[in-house]
């Protein structure tokens, strides 16, 4: 009888889309892809990640993933009875945009954006400006894993034709 229901349960998982976390698949109409970034790290992590999802990656490919931009700044949340900064709030945001080869967007620019507080003791520095690289990278790898969720989601009515491949229209001779 536990057979029979382990079976059950196992087909109603899988029949429901279940994947466990982190287990995606880039979809066709995204095979091959090139990546490319103004930040050679991100660009090194993106494609790796893609790899892990089945994608291959080729510099000829006819869709090319940009990683346009990578900011992190840090921002006073509250601070202490001394005026001096007692908590801080570190914002990071990464910017993409799926390309054609030819390099008319696909899909508009889109962000990732995800914010972090912590708190800052005076007496400790080295301690904490550890603790905000800590954070900065954790933020880094969860931008990452955000993108390719999005990526894997990625559906062919969502990008935009390429205007350079589609055929010109033959002109029509005109009957006098």
């Amino acid at each position: 009888m536990r057979l029979v229901w382990l079976s059950l349960l196992t087909l109603a998982l899988s029949a429901c889309g279940f994947h466990l976390r982190g287990q995606f698949t880039l979809p066709p109409l995204l095979q091959p892809i090139a990546v490319a970034s103004t930040v050679p790290t991100l660009e090194g992590r993106v494609s790796a990640g893609i790899q892990r999802m089945g994608g291959v990656i080729s510099a000829d490919a006819p869709m090319q993933l940009r990683i346009t931009r990578e900011t992190i700044t840090r921002q006073t949340s509250t601070v202490d009875r001394l005026a001096k900064a007692a908590e801080y709030t570190l914002f990071y945001e990464l910017t993409y945009q799926l390309k054609y080869a030819s390099g008319v967007p696909a899909q508009p620019e889109r962000s990732i954006r995800l914010r972090r507080t912590y708190q800052f003791d005076n007496t400790r520095i080295v301690g904490k400006f550890d603790e905000e690289t800590t954070l900065q990278e954790d933020m880094r790898q969860q931008a990452i894993a955000q993108l390719l969720t999005q990526l894997s989601r990625t559906q062919a009515s969502e990008l935009s034709p390429d205007a350079t491949a589609l055929p010109t229209p033959q002109a029509q001779p005109t009957q006098p």
